[in-house]
């Protein structure tokens, strides 16, 4: 009964923490200029643009999941629009 109660307690704590330290979705129109113009000088074939924003360091980056070449990346920028990394 113990071992059960601690292993829903477990599920539920980490569910809680993956639900609140999650990426938040943001429209385009959420985004700071200066973020959406680095992205649009960096990638300006880009596709399905989709905007997220999380903490890292205590500072919020700027994640765009886009489409480009037939590839699907994600390019990370602080909210000055400094380029930080591009994952693919």
């Amino acid at each position: 009964m113990k071992k059960s109660i601690l292993g829903i307690l477990a599920i539920v704590l980490v569910s809680l923490f993956t639900f609140c330290s999650g990426d938040k979705k943001l429209a385009a129109s959420q985004v700071p200029a200066a973020v959406v113009q680095a992205f649009s000088a960096k990638y300006p074939g880009a596709a399905d643009v989709e905007w997220k924003t999380e903490k890292s360091d205590g500072k919020m980056v700027y994640e765009a999941e886009f489409k480009m070449n037939d590839k699907k990346l994600e390019a990370e920028f602080d909210e000055a629009g400094v380029f930080i990394q591009e994952e693919d």
